[in-house]
């Protein structure tokens, strides 16, 4: 496969602003990505996910189907989601971060107005085994991000919240608000990581269909780009769930280098059938349960990125490697 520059933009949550990073000691060989998993049902891609011994394991949202303003409901879907023999093997071997999309922020299509987003976010953090004494706890919103490997061979995962301080739809207002907006052009401007993710639950580039994305909102889309197009960010790989598809999309004109985005979607509740337009796209849409991977490999003086679409057996379906450069 053909080596490619670009930046990987993903959508997903991990530690506060103000959190130190998460130690680790070795290099991170590879990593999962998952949304939209339907915690009542089979799921033979969750399955094919844990046999591969990730080091590093993220939901980036809809991680169940919580749909209620009662706290307690929403607690009991978290369980049975937390005791799949899966995702069990995966706490056994993977470090596990992650952030919420809207069905387990707790209502569809929500955003800021969901009146229970402060108890949802004590649940969503119990579910992720968030300490009681993480700043986490107390900031509003589950943004974060988390270091991974030691210096000169790290990878940073910077997981947004695209639900806590959402404007409606139609608005054109804010997705991230102003306070996750500064943290995030911190965080981005001060990682000294060879790889840098970022990790949003619904999708940044494509932008003709008519589900949810970041295109709903004009400003907040140019302002994320233009943000990612300053020649002091790093490179960054886009990943995003919701759609309950998969696709690779690349921009290759707005960052001054390629920015791709992998979008992996669902674990195991597929939808709707066909292809749609996105002229962002890179081969074809992939409809059928699926989960992401993207790998590392360090043995090159600059480690080069591959970022794979699996299907429910684990076999690549869609995939890119590239390096990580401006």
């Amino acid at each position: 496969m053909k080596a490619l520059r670009f930046v990987l933009l993903l959508a997903a949550g991990a530690l506060s602003a103000d959190e130190p990073p998460i130690p680790a000691s070795a290099p991170v060989g590879e990593m999962v990505f998952v949304s939209c998993f339907k915690q009542t049902m089979e799921a033979p891609a969750f399955e094919a996910a844990a046999a591969l011994k990730p080091d590093v394991f993220v939901w980036m949202g809809d991680n169940v189907y919580g749909d209620t303003e009662d706290m307690a409901v929403l607690r009991a879907k978290y369980q049975v989601a937390r005791e799949h023999p899966a995702y069990a093997a995966i706490r056994a071997t993977s470090r596990v971060i992650g952030t919420w999309d809207d069905h387990d922020y707790g209502a569809n299509d929500a955003g800021k107005e969901y009146p229970m987003k402060k108890e949802a976010q004590q649940v969503f953090l119990d579910f992720l085994d968030v300490p009681e004494a993480s700043p986490r706890r107390t900031q509003e919103g589950v943004y974060s991000v988390a270091d991974f490997g030691p210096p000169g061979q790290m990878v940073r995962v910077i997981l947004l919240d695209t639900r806590y301080f959402r404007d409606p739809v139609g608005s054109d207002g804010t997705i991230l608000g102003e306070a996750q907006w500064q943290w995030l052009e911190k965080v981005l401007s001060g990682s000294t990581a060879k790889v840098n993710i970022l990790v949003s639950s619904i999708q940044v580039l494509p932008s003709e269909h008519r589900w949810e994305k970041w295109a709903n909102f004009p400003k907040e889309r140019k302002r994320l780009l233009d943000l990612l197009a300053k020649p002091e960010m790093p490179p960054v790989l886009l990943i995003s769930g919701d759609r309950h598809v998969a696709e690779l999309s690349l921009d290759s004109q707005t960052c001054g280098y390629p920015l791709y985005e992998m979008t992996s979607s669902s674990l195991n509740l597929p939808l709707g059938k066909g292809d749609e337009p996105n002229r962002y796209r890179v081969s074809e849409l992939f409809r059928p349960s699926n989960f992401g991977t993207v790998s590392v490999d360090w043995s090159r003086p600059v480690p080069v990125v591959t970022a794979c679409v699996r299907d429910e057996a684990g076999r690549p379906q869609r995939a890119v490697s590239l390096t990580l450069e401006r």
